[in-house]
């Protein structure tokens, strides 16, 4: 299934209204989950980060921002596409961290195609985390809150490679909670072209790698997604969104995570990824 025609429509002016250094509306302790969604969206259009949700909502619990990242989804859905999702925080690192992952959502004006430079334009200060990540593409719908792992390795179409960017638009101390009303950190997913059965792969022999500049490299295993494997992340997933009266659906792609410590990179920088046995990915960034 191919979805990614989409991927090079142009930006609306009604998505990109807050492109430029429109200042950010100030929060208080009263403002809705509305005016904190255009907040958080200004200062990404800004590439700034905020300290107004470490200030004014500390505590947010986990119910309050997915409900902002949702109208977040539904505010730009009127003019663009939404065609994937994203998982966060799924890497397990050892028994003093527990598992404890989140979500994001994609549009399609921040998939990129493999082999064209990536703008730097939505990376806060220009910078963000170059993540590599195994992609999942669905064919069947998945309504949970009760999907198996059989019911999941069914509705996948193809599984591939992804280099995802994340960075923070809120300051410290920060939370879960609110990497979650910023819709997961997310700042933009370039997809490889080539794709396998999810039959094929074994992702106990698979290894994932990121390098930058040809210098620094970080490593990490495919088991390392869920203390299992990425499939594990898919059926967290199909089962988490329901709650949030959503749903993992048929066309739609889910990035389960990175497999290892991620690289900055910013204008100027080229990175790589490569997974045994799926090939690899390089971007060059520019401003």
């Amino acid at each position: 299934m191919r979805l990614f025609s989409i991927l090079t429509i142009c930006c609306s002016a009604a998505t990109c209204f807050a492109q430029g250094t429109t200042t950010p509306a100030a929060l208080t302790t009263d403002s809705s989950d509305r005016e904190i969604m255009q907040h958080l969206y200004q200062h990404e259009m800004n590439q700034t980060q905020t300290a107004a949700l470490a200030e004014q909502f500390p505590d947010m619990t986990r119910e309050r921002a997915y409900t902002i990242q949702k109208s977040r989804l539904a505010e730009h859905t009127k003019t663009d596409q939404h065609v994937g999702w994203k998982l966060g925080w799924t890497r397990y690192t050892g028994p003093e961290e527990p598992l404890d992952p989140i979500m994001g959502h994609y549009l399609s004006q921040r998939v990129y195609t493999e082999g064209k430079p990536v703008s730097t334009r939505f990376f806060t200060a220009g910078t963000a985390n170059a993540e590599p990540e195994i992609v999942f593409y669905l064919k069947k719908d998945l309504r949970g809150p009760v999907v198996t792992r059989a019911q999941v390795i069914d509705a996948i179409d193809s599984v591939g490679i992804a280099m995802e960017f994340v960075n923070w638009r809120v300051t410290e101390p920060r939370s879960r909670a609110h990497a979650i009303a910023d819709n997961g950190i997310a700042a933009g997913v370039v997809l490889g072209e080539q794709r396998f059965s999810v039959d094929e792969l074994d992702f106990e022999s698979i290894e994932g790698r990121v390098t930058v500049n040809g210098e620094q490299t970080n490593s990490g295993k495919a088991t390392s997604i869920m203390n299992e494997d990425p499939v594990a992340g898919i059926v967290w997933a199909a089962n988490e969104l329901p709650k949030r009266g959503m749903y993992l659906k048929a066309g739609q792609f889910i990035v389960s995570g990175t497999v290892c410590v991620p690289l900055p990179v910013s204008a100027g920088d080229s990175a790589e990824i490569e997974f045994t046995g799926m090939g690899s990915l390089q971007v060059e960034f520019v401003e």
